[in-house]
């Protein structure tokens, strides 16, 4: 017994070391005020709660390698869907929907499984999610139809929701305040990585047919993960009611119809299709919508806590994230379609483009945090919000004339702006709530990103579209793609705008 003490105190003078030296003193008042309680109940949690640099670095890991696996279920698969359909035998817009369903189960059930993980633990969510995601990904590999394949990819984004509603509340329970700008950056850049990366992975893997692996290769990394999942830390859920499962059931309805509505085939124009698409699925989901409504507003423990966006900071720092994220997959969609069909260059060479904004969004994404943690300082959102208002209208001139190395040059600009404001932002929508609702936080946060992504293509693609429609046969279809690259680009620029005056409205720790 007398040496288990020593051995405590031991430990606590230590960890009393590390907090002096970093100027965590209200934490070591804490510490000492319950010495003998951590040092009979050494768990993880009280370890987080003294600063372990340890589990706080194990953490960053996991919650890297579930970052990981959203990404691979995203871009390998957006990259190969022609080829895709070549291999299953099906048309492209069919294959299509081998992205679409993955991205609706993810999106629609992320804000779901956030506030789960407030209910009943992040790291039970976290680790059934991999679970889940392990168990999609290894049924899509030995899927023999497309029919079979969409129900494996339904399961492995709903796995990937559970991942992703939770993760950064996990994260931001186990770094200490000081450090978790640089933490939320690694799992970022960690992000962009494989980003890059699941492109050529998807392309290799289609190039020696085989097409199953593209979705069973992810399966390992998914065990590892709900492996580790053990280890995390995570606070005591707290008996707060029942489950609100008939709010989630028409949350997630909601989210979904009106992801069809946005994201159906454009190619359809048919009488009896189109007003399915425009007219009645807006309606259903403005009906499952207002009904969620009501029902939350008459519930004691709602699902969604509608009294939070009445937090000023947190509310424009997820409006700050939705026009990032739409700007980015603007910039994605874009670019490539400007280089190819606009300056009549190889596919090689707007895939490029890609890669270069990336590569620069991968390398300030971490200089981003790393100046938020050092210095707090309110501009930098704004500064960053600004990088993007400016590159899109450059971007906008360099299209028109036609310089590809000008596109180059502020693409690397833009990935300027990208990263910075991803890693500042996460950490700001982060720490804008109380504790006991960061899965509230993390659930809203990636519910704005996915959707922003589907409005980033959206938005994009009709302005192009009715520029392009309005100059047909004036000086040419490129000229024309040209001039619709000019207006899409100035209508970011405005989004990227209001993105600005998002970021002025400070936020809750100031």
């Amino acid at each position: 017994m007398l040496h288990r003490l020593v051995a405590g105190r031991s430990a606590d003078v230590a960890v009393d070391g590390y907090l002096r030296r970093h100027g965590v003193l209200r934490v070591i008042d804490v510490c000492r005020r319950a010495k003998c309680t951590l040092l009979r109940v050494p768990t993880a949690s009280a370890r987080v709660a003294v600063g372990s640099v340890d589990v706080a670095r194990a953490t960053v890991i996991t919650v890297g390698i579930g970052e990981t696996l959203i990404q691979l279920g995203l871009t390998p698969v957006v990259a190969v869907i022609p080829g895709l359909a070549t291999a299953l035998g099906v048309g492209a817009a069919d294959a299509a929907w081998v992205l679409t369903v993955f991205i609706l189960a993810l999106a629609g059930t992320l804000l779901v499984c956030g506030r789960l993980g407030d209910l009943i633990g992040h790291r039970r969510m976290f680790g059934g999610g991999t679970i889940v995601y392990a168990f999609g990904a290894i049924l899509g590999g030995l899927s023999t139809g497309l029919e079979m394949l969409l129900v494996a990819r339904g399961l492995q984004g709903v796995g990937a929701a559970m991942v992703s509603g939770n993760n950064l509340a996990i994260l931001t329970a186990a770094v200490p305040v000081p450090q978790q700008g640089r933490a939320i950056a690694v799992v970022a850049t960690t992000a962009s990585v494989f980003a890059v990366a699941g492109a050529g992975f998807g392309t290799l893997v289609l190039a020696v047919g085989g097409w199953p692996l593209l979705f069973l290769a992810p399966a390992p990394l998914a065990l590892w993960a709900a492996w580790r999942s053990r280890d995390l830390p995570d606070a005591e859920p707290r008996d707060r009611g029942g489950v609100d499962w008939l709010g989630a059931a028409l949350l997630a309805i909601t989210i979904t119809v009106l992801a069809v509505a946005l994201n159906h085939p454009h190619g359809t124009t048919t009488t009896s299709a189109m007003p399915i698409f425009h007219v009645a699925l807006p309606v259903i989901a403005m009906i499952t919508a207002l009904l969620f409504v009501l029902l939350e507003r008459r519930l004691r423990e709602p699902l969604m806590d509608w009294r939070q966006l009445r937090h000023r900071g947190f509310a424009a720092a997820i409006g700050v994230n939705s026009v990032l994220h739409l700007t980015m997959m603007a910039t994605m969609y874009l670019g490539p379609v400007l280089v190819v069909r606009g300056l009549g260059r190889s596919t090689t060479a707007g895939g490029m483009l890609m890669v270069v904004v990336q590569i620069s969004a991968i390398g300030t994404a971490f200089l981003g945090g790393w100046l938020y943690d050092r210095t707090r300082a309110p501009w930098l959102r704004p500064a960053a919000a600004g990088i993007l208002t400016a590159g899109f209208v450059l971007w906008a001139f360099s299209g028109i004339a036609g310089s590809y190395t000008a596109m180059l040059a502020v693409g690397l600009f833009t990935g300027l702006g990208t990263g910075v404001l991803l890693a500042v932002n996460n950490t700001v929508i982060m720490g804008s709530l109380p504790d006991d609702f960061r899965g509230v936080a993390s659930g809203m946060l990636e519910t704005t990103r996915h959707f922003a992504h589907a409005f980033g293509v959206t938005i994009p693609t009709a302005i192009l579209s009715l520029v392009v429609a309005g100059l047909a046969g004036a000086g040419g279809n490129e000229v024309a793609l040209r001039w619709g690259f000019f207006w899409s680009c100035l209508g970011m620029a405005a989004f990227a705008g209001l993105g600005i005056v998002l970021a002025l409205v400070p936020d809750r720790r100031g």
